[in-house]
């Protein structure tokens, strides 16, 4: 018959890849540059860039969020493919921002129904005022 190692339950010669042990010093090391980088956006806050306030804000946010993904998420040691899979995300998800925003910058705010008041009846402004009669 068969022996014990060609079961249904085992994987016989399937390579099914290694798994990533990261060190607690790296952890530790990861943890106080997100740290560091919090208090980095915290203290940029406080100042006034004019139009660059929103890049240095995305800026410092995109470096957090790449080390979480990196480090935390294991992405760093993963396959090919994965990384792959992982980055055609954000490539849509940018996709995705570019035709909104797009949408947005074509959209013509300054037409005439857009900035042109309807005169108002002055009974419906102040209507106590007309009526102190009753």
């Amino acid at each position: 018959m068969s022996d014990a190692h060609d079961s249904h339950g085992d994987f016989g010669d399937l390579q099914m890849g290694t798994h990533h042990v990261s060190s607690a010093l790296q952890f530790t090391s990861v943890l106080i540059a997100l740290l560091f980088l919090t208090i980095i956006t915290v203290a940029v806050a406080q100042f006034d860039f004019g139009g660059a306030n929103m890049l240095i804000a995305m800026g410092i946010a995109s470096v957090k969020a790449a080390l979480v993904i990196l480090f935390f998420m294991h992405v760093k040691y993963d396959t090919a493919i994965n990384k792959i899979m992982f980055l055609s995300s954000f490539l849509f998800l940018s996709l995705l921002f570019i035709f909104t925003l797009a949408d947005r910058a074509t959209r013509q705010m300054d037409h005439r129904a857009h900035t042109i008041k309807t005169p108002v009846a002055s009974e419906w402004v102040h209507p106590n005022t007309l009526n102190s009669d009753h």
